[in-house]
C-alpha cells in the first residue's frame, strides 16, 4: 500500500483540504474531514515533478491532489498504466545511467548538427535564396566595416583605376561573377582582401603595398572572386544563423538568435572560411589565373608573404596550411 499526505482541491473553489491518500487494490482512496471517496488508478494522472514545486495528482472532474511526498507519488505513478511521454521522461531522468546516456546522445546530435547538418542546409539555401538578400547583407557588412575598421584608401586614384582596368580586361575575356571592387585603408586588417555577400571585394592599401607585381594583387582578387562565385559569405552567414537556431533549441533562449542576427555583419568579418571553402576559392583562382595567362606562382608568392608561418595545417585549424595551399599554384605555370 502507498500512503501520502496531500492537499485536496475539489475543482470548484481554491480552498485546500488536508487529506490522506492511499493506493490499494487498483484504487486511490482519499479521506479527510468530510471527504471520503475512491478513484480507479486508471482514471488518475500523476504529473512529473517540476523543480521544487509539489507534485500534482490529477483526478476526474478537474480535482487535484498536491503533495510534497515525491517518493510516494513516484511509486504511485509506476502503478498507473500510462503512455504519456512526460512519465517516461521522468522515469528516465530519475536513473543516472539513462540521464548520462541521454546527455551523451544529445551532445552528439548537437555536434553533428553543427558540424555537418548546418553547413549542408546553408549550402542548399545559399543557392536558392534571392540575390537581393545577399546584396543586403553585404551592404550592412560594408557599412559596419567603414564605420569601425576601414577608412578611405590613400592609394593614388590612378593606381586604383589601373588595377580596376586590369581586372575588368581579364574578366572581359573570362567570365567573372558580378563584382564591385573597392579599395580601403585599414590598420586593423593590414594587408588583406575580403569578399562580402553580394559580390563586393575589398582590397586594402596594405595588400597593394605588399605586392611586388600587379599580377599578385589580381591573384588575390581572383581568390576572392572564387568566394563570390560560390556565395561563401552568404553560406557563412546562414551557418551562423543555423548555429543560433540550434542554440535556441538547446537553451530555449530566443534572445540569442536576435543578438546573432543583429551582429551578423561583424560575424562575417571575424569568422574565417572553412577549409573546403578556401579550397574551392583557391581552385577557382588557379583556373582563373591560367585562363588569364598570369603565372599561378604569383599567388603563391604573395600568400607566402602574407603568412608568417607557412607550416601545414593542424587537425583543429579551420583553414588549410599555406604550404598545402600554394602547392597547386607552384605546380602549374602555363596558359590554358
Amino acid at each position: 500500500m502507498i500512503r501520502f499526505a496531500a492537499d485536496y482541491f475539489d475543482g470548484r473553489t481554491s480552498r485546500a483540504h488536508p487529506v490522506e491518500a492511499a493506493a490499494e487494490a487498483g484504487q486511490l482512496r482519499v479521506t479527510g474531514e468530510g471527504i471520503d471517496f475512491a478513484v480507479a488508478l486508471d482514471r488518475i494522472v500523476v504529473a512529473p515533478p517540476a523543480g521544487q514545486a509539489r507534485s500534482v495528482v490529477h483526478l476526474p472532474d478537474a480535482r487535484e491532489l498536491h503533495s510534497a511526498d515525491r517518493s510516494a507519488l513516484l511509486e504511485l505513478s509506476r502503478l498507473i498504466p500510462s503512455a504519456r511521454p512526460e512519465r517516461w521522461a521522468h522515469l528516465l531522468e530519475s536513473r543516472l545511467r539513462f540521464a548520462l546516456a541521454a546527455l551523451v546522445v544529445s551532445v552528439l546530435i548537437v555536434f553533428a548538427g553543427l558540424r555537418w547538418g548546418v553547413p549542408a542546409v546553408a549550402l542548399v539555401a545559399s543557392h536558392t535564396l534571392p540575390a537581393w538578400m545577399d546584396t543586403r547583407i553585404g551592404e550592412e557588412a560594408l557599412t559596419l566595416m567603414d564605420r569601425t575598421s576601414l577608412s578611405p584608401s590613400k592609394l593614388p586614384a590612378a593606381r586604383r583605376q589601373a588595377l580596376e582596368a586590369e581586372l575588368a580586361a581579364h574578366c572581359a575575356k573570362r567570365a567573372c561573377p558580378p563584382y564591385q571592387l573597392l579599395f580601403r585603408d585599414s590598420r586593423l586588417f593590414g594587408a588583406n582582401a575580403m569578399a562580402l555577400p553580394g559580390g563586393t571585394v575589398v582590397v586594402t592599401d596594405g595588400l597593394v603595398a605588399l605586392a611586388h607585381h600587379d599580377d599578385e594583387v589580381l591573384a588575390v582578387i581572383a581568390h576572392e572572386l572564387g568566394h563570390v562565385q560560390h556565395r561563401h559569405s552568404l553560406r557563412l552567414a546562414l551557418q551562423s544563423v543555423g548555429a543560433g537556431v540550434i542554440l535556441v533549441a538547446v537553451t530555449g533562449d530566443i534572445g540569442s538568435v536576435t543578438d546573432l542576427a543583429a551582429g551578423l555583419p561583424s560575424l562575417l568579418l571575424q569568422t574565417g572560411y572553412s577549409r573546403d571553402m578556401e579550397r574551392e576559392a583557391d581552385a577557382y583562382a588557379l583556373a582563373w589565373l591560367e585562363a588569364a595567362c598570369i603565372p599561378p606562382a604569383r599567388f603563391a608568392d604573395i600568400l607566402g608573404r602574407l603568412d608568417d608561418d607557412p607550416s601545414d595545417t593542424g587537425l583543429l585549424d579551420s583553414h588549410p596550411g599555406t604550404r598545402e595551399r600554394i602547392a597547386p599554384f607552384l605546380a602549374h605555370g602555363g596558359c590554358t
